[in-house]
C-alpha cells in the first residue's frame, strides 16, 4: 500500500509538472497568434506613448476630407534567415516589429507598414539600398525609412544599444516627415564657444590638414536633425525674426548693441535659452598656447544688463561646491581626484513639477554658477529648475578644479557637529516667465560714430518695444560644459547623463512638446541606487577619516617640534629625548596603519554593496521561480497524501 502510495504521488507530482508546462506552451502559442505581450519594464518603454498617439492623431486630422493623399508608410527592413547575423540583432528586429505593430494598430488606414527582408543580392536589398538603409558587417540591414507625400526621413541603423530610445526614434522620425523642413522650426545659435566644429586649436597641424577637423558638438548634430539651425554671430546688432527660439552660449563681453537685440527679441515674443558661466572649460580665448589650455582661462560670461532688469543677477566669478553633490572620486572623468564643484546631480536636484525635468535622473554641471532669486523683477515669475543640496557654498573657480580636497576640508571649518557649515541652497538653472520690460529704456544703443547721420536716422525709423505683448519665457543655465560631448557621453556611445536629454527638452518645450515625454522615459537610467549607497558609506568612514587625520597632523607637529629642538640645541639647553622621538615615531607609524585600514574597509564596503546589487539583479528572479517551483511541489504533494 505505500509503494502504491509513493509511486502514485511520484505520478501526480510528474503530471502536474507536464501539466504546467503544457499550459505554459499553450498560453505562449495563443498569446503569439493573437500578438498578446506585457510590458513589464519601468515606464512602459516598448508601450506606445501618449506622445506617439498624438502625432498619429495629427496625421489622421491632416488627411480628414482628403481622400486622395496617401498614408503614411513605414517601411522597416531587417534581414532573417542569413548567416553571420547575430543572436542581438535578431532579437532588437523582434522588438521594433512588435512596436511598429503598435502604431500600425493604433494610425489604422492611416498608416502602412511594410515588413522587408534585404537578403543579399535581392530585390529587397536594392530596395534597402535605396532608402539609404547601411549594410553592417557585409552580412545584414537594420533600418527603417519613413516617407509621406514627398518628404522621406530615413534611420540607416536600428541600434540595439539604443534600444531604450527606439520609441523617440521612431516618432521623432514621423514628426519630421510630417512637416516639410521648409516649416520647421528655426533655431538661432549665437556661441562665444566653437560649437560648430572646425579645426582642433591644440593640433597646430589641423589648419593644414583637413582631415583634423572637429565635428559639430552632439547637440548641435540633434538640434540640425529635427530642427532649421541659423548660425548667428555673436557680435550681431539684430536677431532675424525668422528665429523661433536663440540657443545663447557663453555670451563675453556683449556689447550694448548685442544686448539689446536680445532684449528686443524676447519682448517681441522670441524665446531665449542662456547659458552662461563662470569657468567655461572649452573657452580657449586667451590661451597663449592652445596644447597647454588651462580650463577657464578665458574668464566667464554674463549678461549684466539684461539680468539685473530681470531682477536674477548671476555670479560670474564663483562656482558652487556640493558637499552632497559633488563627483564620485570613483568616476571615470574625476581620476581618483575630489572634485566638489563638478555637481554630479540626481533627481533631488531636479524640479519634479516641469516637464523639461520631472523624468530626467541625472545631470553633470561641471564648475557651474548660481543666479540670485532674492528680488525678481515685478511681474515675473522664477520657477528654479535645477538647485544643488543644501550643503552647498560659493567657491573660486580657477582653484577649485585643483585644490578639491582644501574644499571639502572647508565645508565642516567651525563644524561642531560634523556637518557643512556655512551652506545654502543655490539656483543652476531657472525659468523665469510673465510679461518683460525693456533694459533700454532710453532706446537703442549707438553703433556708430557720433557724426554718421545715417545711422541715427535708421535708429530713429526703427519702433523700439518697451514691453512684451504677451506672456513669455525664458531659461537661463549657470553652465555651458553641460553642453560639452565629454560630461554626457562616454566613447561616443553611452550615455552617462542625461544633459542632451534636459536641452533637448528645453526647445521641445519652447515649441511642440509632443516628444518630451517620449524622450524622457526612455533613458538609460544610470545605477543611483549604487551611487547613493557609496555616498553613504563614504559619510560613515569620512568622520573616522578626518579624526585620525587630525591626529596624525599633531603627532606630525610634536615631532617637528622636537626634531627642531634637537637641532637648535647647545650647552645651554636640553638635547632631544631619543625614546621620546621614537615613541612619537612609532605613534605616527600606527596611525598611517590606521588610516590605510580604514581607507581599505572603505573600498571593501563599496565592493560589497556593487556586489549585493548585482546579485539582486542576477539571481533574484531565478530564485523566487525556485522558490515557487519548491512551494507548489509540496502543495501538490500534500494534496496528493490527503487522497
Amino acid at each position: 500500500m505505500k509503494k502504491e502510495t509513493k509511486f502514485a504521488i511520484f505520478l501526480n507530482s510528474i503530471g502536474g509538472v507536464l501539466v504546467i508546462l503544457l499550459s505554459v506552451i499553450a498560453f505562449n502559442i495563443i498569446t503569439a497568434q493573437f500578438k498578446m505581450k506585457a510590458d513589464l519594464t519601468e515606464g512602459n518603454l516598448f508601450t506606445l506613448s501618449e506622445g506617439s498617439k498624438k502625432l498619429l492623431d495629427n496625421l489622421a486630422a491632416e488627411r480628414v476630407g482628403d481622400s486622395e493623399s496617401s498614408p503614411l508608410e513605414i517601411r522597416f527592413y531587417v534581414t532573417r534567415g542569413e548567416k553571420g547575423v547575430p543572436v542581438v540583432v535578431n532579437e532588437h528586429g523582434t522588438r521594433v516589429e512588435d512596436l511598429l505593430d503598435q502604431y500600425k494598430a493604433y494610425g489604422g488606414n492611416n498608416l502602412e507598414l511594410k515588413k522587408i527582408n534585404p537578403r543579399r543580392d535581392t530585390d529587397a536589398e536594392e530596395l534597402a539600398v535605396n532608402d539609404g538603409i547601411q549594410l553592417l558587417n557585409n552580412a545584414f540591414y537594420i533600418g527603417m525609412a519613413i516617407s509621406y507625400l514627398d518628404s522621406t526621413e530615413v534611420i540607416p541603423v536600428l541600434d540595439p544599444t539604443r534600444a531604450t530610445n527606439l520609441e523617440y526614434d521612431v516618432s521623432r522620425a514621423i514628426k519630421n516627415v510630417l512637416k516639410l523642413k521648409d516649416d520647421r522650426e528655426t533655431i538661432g545659435v549665437m556661441s562665444g564657444l566653437n560649437v560648430w566644429g572646425g579645426p582642433d586649436p591644440t593640433n597646430p597641424m589641423a589648419m593644414m590638414n583637413r582631415g583634423q577637423q572637429q565635428p559639430p558638438w552632439y547637440f548641435l548634430q540633434q538640434l540640425q536633425r529635427d530642427f532649421n539651425v541659423e548660425r548667428i554671430e555673436p557680435a550681431a546688432t539684430e536677431i532675424p525674426a525668422t528665429v523661433n527660439a536663440l540657443l545663447l552660449i557663453h555670451p563675453k563681453n556683449v556689447s550694448e548693441a548685442t544686448e539689446y537685440a536680445i532684449d528686443q527679441f524676447v519682448l517681441r515674443g522670441g524665446k531665449l535659452i542662456a547659458f552662461v558661466d563662470p569657468l567655461a572649460q572649452r573657452d580657449d580665448s586667451g590661451q597663449q598656447n592652445p596644447q597647454m589650455r588651462i580650463p577657464g582661462l578665458g574668464g566667464g560670461s554674463n549678461l549684466n544688463r539684461l539680468f539685473t532688469k530681470w531682477g536674477v543677477p548671476f555670479n560670474n566669478t564663483q562656482v558652487v561646491a556640493d558637499f552632497n553633490y559633488r563627483l564620485n572620486p570613483r568616476d571615470p572623468i574625476a581620476q581618483g581626484r575630489l572634485q566638489p564643484a563638478y555637481l554630479a546631480l540626481n533627481k533631488n536636484a531636479l524640479n519634479k513639477e516641469e516637464v523639461v525635468t520631472r523624468d530626467l535622473g541625472t545631470i553633470r554641471l561641471p564648475y557651474a554658477g548660481s543666479f540670485d532669486t532674492s528680488d525678481v523683477a515685478t511681474g515675473l515669475k522664477v520657477t528654479e529648475l535645477i538647485t544643488s543640496s543644501e550643503q552647498a557654498k560659493l567657491v573660486d573657480g580657477m582653484s577649485s578644479q585643483f585644490n578639491g580636497a582644501k574644499i571639502m576640508d572647508s565645508f565642516l571649518t567651525g563644524s561642531e557637529d560634523g556637518k557643512p557649515a556655512g551652506t545654502k541652497k543655490h539656483v543652476l538653472a531657472l525659468k523665469l516667465g510673465g510679461k518683460f520690460t525693456t533694459a533700454f529704456p532710453n532706446g537703442k544703443p549707438s553703433t556708430a560714430d557720433p557724426g554718421d547721420k545715417a545711422d541715427e536716422t535708421k535708429a530713429e525709423s526703427t519702433t523700439q518695444l518697451s514691453e512684451s505683448e504677451k506672456d513669455n519665457f525664458v531659461c537661463l543655465i549657470g553652465d555651458t560644459d553641460i553642453l560639452v560631448d565629454d560630461h554626457f557621453i562616454l566613447q561616443q556611445r553611452f550615455l552617462i547623463s542625461e544633459n542632451i536629454t534636459f536641452v533637448q527638452n528645453l526647445v521641445d518645450h519652447f515649441g511642440d512638446d509632443t516628444l518630451i515625454n517620449i524622450r524622457s522615459r526612455n533613458q538609460n537610467r544610470p545605477f543611483t541606487t549604487i551611487v547613493d549607497l557609496e555616498n553613504e558609506a563614504q559619510k560613515e568612514f569620512e568622520g573616522k577619516l578626518k579624526k585620525l587625520e587630525a591626529e596624525q597632523q599633531e603627532i606630525l607637529q610634536q615631532k617637528t617640534k622636537m626634531e627642531s629642538a634637537g637641532e637648535g640645541s647647545n650647552q645651554f639647553t636640553l638635547r632631544i629625548d631619543p625614546q621620546a622621538l621614537k615613541e612619537i615615531q612609532a605613534k605616527e607609524l600606527d596611525k598611517r596603519k590606521q588610516i590605510r585600514e580604514i581607507r581599505k574597509q572603505l573600498r571593501s564596503e563599496i565592493d560589497y554593496i556593487q556586489l549585493k546589487i548585482k546579485l539582486a539583479n542576477i539571481g533574484l528572479m531565478p530564485l523566487l521561480v525556485i522558490l515557487f517551483g519548491i512551494a507548489f511541489f509540496i502543495r501538490k504533494r500534500k494534496k496528493t497524501a490527503a487522497v
